[in-house]
């Protein structure tokens, strides 16, 4: 992957890209899927067939299937809630699909279907370390550069004046492999996300044919970004952000600076102005 095209003057400080586990939410996902492939076969073998016995062979086909769809989609479904997040549902359902047509098609039998799901899980880690791959983070002396190149190109740029503030997150993982995430907020606000949490109460008018519901509700702003508006997973969190803070400082005394120049030059230019009336013959 090519490097950023930078601006006239411009100095490159550092580039990052995610550790290895940082994405482990769908790493998870794909060892889930090997434990599943796993464990159907056994499953399939000592639980369903005993208690499929006598029953015909469409209705045991679609018990299989129903058994495995459950499986498949039971952790991505959590994992999609919690990380607010589609891909790992559509990954299974897309597994789903494939696996019912195979069977359907060609009498896929449970053990097939197990090395399929494995086969799954192994294709997914591939998938995740090109999709980890495909993210740079570029420090320079002028503004954060992040991009990610998966599919599609997704690219966000940030000078240092406009950052109000940096934020490092570090998981229970990133506390014990040393990385973590990178938040840059901004004077709009970018890079701040909500947690909602809320209860309500309601009863039905029978006579109105309405129901009457109460609300309460508190949200907590937090830091949150997508992994390219973020420098997401990246080793050393701290040591980064510190550097970030530290060209920040430079970046806010520079206009001061530049003042500072422009008056100097401006004072030596009156005094040799002075000095030459004062010597004209």
């Amino acid at each position: 992957m090519g490097g950023p095209e930078l601006l006239e003057g411009e100095k490159l400080i550092m580039e990052l890209k995610p550790h290895p586990l940082a994405f482990m939410r769908y790493i998870s996902i794909c060892i889930y899927y090997l434990a599943v492939g796993v464990g159907f076969n056994y499953l399939a073998h000592n639980v369903l067939e005993p208690w499929l016995q006598g029953v015909s062979a469409t209705l045991g086909t679609s018990a299989t299937l129903l058994a495995w769809w459950a499986l498949i989609m039971a952790v991505p479904l959590i994992v999609g809630i919690f990380h607010v997040t589609f891909w790992p549902l559509a990954c299974s359902a897309l597994l789903g699909v494939a696996g019912t047509v195979l069977v359907l098609k060609y009498g896929l039998s449970p053990d097939q279907l197990s090395l399929l799901t494995v086969a799954g899980g192994i294709l997914g880690l591939f998938i995740v370390e090109l999709y980890r791959r495909g993210h740079r983070y570029y420090i320079t002396d002028q503004r954060l550069i992040m991009m990610k190149r998966f599919i599609a190109k997704d690219e966000r740029i940030l000078r240092y004046e406009t950052i109000t503030d940096v934020v490092v997150h570090k998981g229970l993982v990133g506390r014990i492999f040393d990385f973590g995430d990178i938040v840059p907020i901004t004077m709009s606000g970018l890079g701040l996300g909500e947690d909602v949490a809320g209860v309500a109460v309601g009863k039905e008018v029978k006579r109105l044919g309405v129901e009457v519901a109460v609300m309460g509700g508190r949200t907590v702003k937090v830091p949150r970004a997508r992994t390219f508006m973020q420098l997401f997973g990246v080793p050393d969190p701290e040591r980064v952000r510190n550097v970030i803070n530290k060209l920040r400082a430079e970046w806010s005394e520079r206009p001061y600076l530049v003042r500072i120049a422009r008056a100097t030059e401006d004072l030596l230019k009156l005094a040799k102005e002075r000095s030459d009336a004062n010597t004209w013959p």
